[in-house]
């Protein structure tokens, strides 16, 4: 065994992060953008916390999207930003007929039932390229790492993250039943 050797920090050394870097290409694996949770503790919060504390804490700790959980730590729904909206949260108290600070991490997330997953060994063969088309295709902000080997839920995926390490723009396809809507509506 040996010690190495410790240096102190220059006034010129700062932190990194991600975005910092050109590492990520088309062509580059997409499980370099997956955010792995056997390497990185979830964001989580639990679904009985109030959704406006939800959202002080999300732009403290400049995230877009916390895992919701339950008392057993079993994931139940995702919230995001977006569902923290203002139209979002007059949404909800109106059709749960409850004051906002009243509405829960719950009351406005996505269902787990309801979001889309990638099967880790699928992930592993594909390139960035292809995880942008599939998210884009699907019309999907989000998705989950599943391993169907080890029945486990293994890390998640954000487009907004994909785009800024891509350092582009991407944008998703509307989806189906927001078209369907939108024709109902014009005819």
């Amino acid at each position: 065994m040996k010690i190495l050797p410790l240096s102190r920090l220059n006034t010129a050394d700062h932190l990194v992060t991600p975005l910092e870097f050109d590492d990520i290409e088309q062509d580059s694996p997409a499980l370099s953008l997956m955010t792995d949770f056997r390497q990185h503790r979830p964001h989580t919060v639990s679904a009985e916390t109030p959704a406006l504390w939800v959202a002080r804490l999300m732009a403290t700790e400049e995230v877009d999207g916390k895992l919701v959980i339950d008392h057993h730590r079993n994931l139940v729904g995702l919230l995001t930003l977006e569902r923290l909206s203002e139209q979002s949260l007059l949404a909800a108290q109106v059709t749960l007929g409850i004051n906002r600070e009243s509405l829960t991490a719950a009351d406005l997330m996505l269902p787990r039932a309801a979001m889309p997953a990638l099967d880790y060994k699928d992930l592993a063969k594909a390139t960035v390229a292809d995880l942008v088309t599939t998210l884009q295709e699907a019309g999907e902000p989000y998705c989950l790492v599943r391993s169907d080997e080890y029945q486990q839920i293994r890390g998640l995926i954000s487009l907004r993250e994909l785009s800024e390490r891509l350092h582009q723009q991407l944008s998703l396809k509307p989806k189906s039943s927001v078209l369907k809507v939108l024709s109902h509506t014009l005819n």
